[in-house]
């Protein structure tokens, strides 16, 4: 599949929940796209599925799959 991106947490975003880093890196998506993205896998954390309140640590690896 191509168009997934993985990013990484910056030290700077330790305990950023992922629904904000969201925000502040892709403000376009709305929050009930991404809350619908989270329910069905595709944005990942560390390889794991996640909710919007997860607190990221830094260095962990976020998917983000193609966005439109």
């Amino acid at each position: 599949m191509s168009g997934v991106q993985t990013r990484k947490v910056g030290p700077d975003e330790r305990g950023m929940r992922l629904d904000r880093w969201f925000k502040v890196h892709f403000p376009q998506v709305r929050h009930g796209e991404l809350e619908k993205l989270l329910r069905k896998g595709q944005v990942r954390v560390a390889g794991g599925r996640v909710k919007a309140n997860r607190r990221l640590e830094p260095g962990e690896d976020i998917r983000i799959p193609p966005l439109s």
